[in-house]
């Protein structure tokens, strides 16, 4: 074995990497979301890659699994896109009507318990005014439309851009499924934990990141098109818009599909429609026992299951920090924090609770090895 490189120049060696990583990740920033989004899918979609390419070159199964990806993400989501941008304009014309928002002004002044919990309130110095509530209301609803129609419109139609990221993801997701073997091995070479901690690191992030994602994925597309079907059919407004915000809203654990279904019974009831209204909740109360109490826990598996609240959080904190994107990064996130300190319970836990800093300071060798 070669002699242990001279200190200066150990120091220099790393500041240099160091600095090539840096101006590589400055190179490839523009690039991160759809870069980590090729990750995401190529992570999900080896196993099936590996299937084909028993049958078929590699090449050939890649492609394929690239042409599925486009099939079933690409072209339904520019669908999505066209049909939101020509449904939102409808919605912010009727949250500007006051007909609905008097009726529910009504309802609330009519209404006892109301008087008892403002009441109630009043005696902690919090005062609620009624009457301000439709002003609110439309306040509300029309700040939120004209986003939404801004965001969606501008993705609409700046179409040649949103066809070229995706070019650029699809171009990932071929090259990743050809190199994963070599790019694991890679990794594994170029962190300095042991390959057996590395390893572990990558399998099971690998395998709980591609349940959470497939699983909350398919749970929203579900949700969001079943309630897009019933909106639909009930003959209300704006289905397709509705049932993509929900198929969004079902990625949030407690909540969900519940800020849709919940307003929609109370606006119901306040219209004077009870039958619509209890139909809707029991509807919403079927659709979401059966998603997420069901179908996603023997989807996701045991292994997947994170806390409901810290994943709840982590996604508004996601949304908060990178727009729709935090959706994904949020649990993800957490999946790497709650890997690592799986695995700080396992391996370096019993090393800390023994630590002792002047035998450490004497030993050259790692206790971990």
């Amino acid at each position: 074995m070669a002699p242990a490189p001279p200190t200066t120049q150990r120091v220099t060696f790393l500041l240099i990497f160091s600095f090539s990583a840096l101006m590589l990740g400055v190179v490839l920033w523009p690039f991160w979301t759809q870069l980590f989004l090729a990750f995401l899918l190529a992570t999900v979609f080896y196993p099936a890659h590996l299937k084909m390419t028993a049958k078929i070159r590699p090449w050939m199964a890649a492609s394929l699994t690239c042409l599925l990806i486009t099939l079933c993400v690409f072209l339904p989501l520019l669908f999505s896109l066209g049909s939101l941008s020509a449904e939102i304009p409808g919605v912010i014309q009727l949250a500007k009507k006051n007909d609905l928002l008097v009726l529910l002004q009504q309802t609330l002044e009519k209404n006892p318990q109301v008087h008892h919990v403002t009441d109630f309130l009043a005696g902690f110095g919090i005062h609620f005014d009624i009457d301000k509530l439709p002003d609110m209301i439309t306040k509300f609803s029309t700040t939120v439309g004209l986003f939404l129609y801004n965001k969606v419109s501008s993705l609409a139609a700046d179409i040649i851009s949103f066809v070229f990221q995706f070019c650029i993801v699809i171009t990932g997701v071929f090259f990743l499924l050809i190199e994963f073997e070599r790019l694991t091995d890679f990794l594994l070479r170029l962190s300095p934990l042991p390959e057996q901690q590395n390893r572990y690191l990558i399998e099971r992030f690998s395998s709980i990141s591609g349940a959470i994602l497939v699983g909350n994925t398919l749970s929203g597309l579900i949700q969001g098109v079943l309630g897009g079907v019933y909106f639909a059919l009930m003959g209300y407004i704006s289905p397709v818009l509705w049932g993509a915000v929900m198929a969004v809203m079902a990625f949030m654990p407690i909540v969900g599909v519940g800020l849709i279904f919940v307003p929609t019974a109370i606006i119901l009831y306040v219209k004077g429609y009870l039958g619509q209204a209890v139909f809707a909740l029991l509807f919403y109360s079927l659709l979401s026992f059966s998603i997420d109490y069901l179908f996603k826990p023997k989807f996701v598996g045991i292994q997947a299951h994170l806390p409901p609240l810290l994943v709840l959080l982590s996604i508004i904190g996601g949304l908060s920090m990178c727009g729709l994107m935090g959706i994904i990064y949020g649990p993800l996130a957490l999946t790497a924090f709650l890997t690592l300190a799986d695995m700080y319970f396992n391996e370096y836990q019993p090393y800390f609770e023994h630590l002792d800093c002047r035998s450490v300071l004497h030993d050259d060798e790692n206790p971990l090895e």
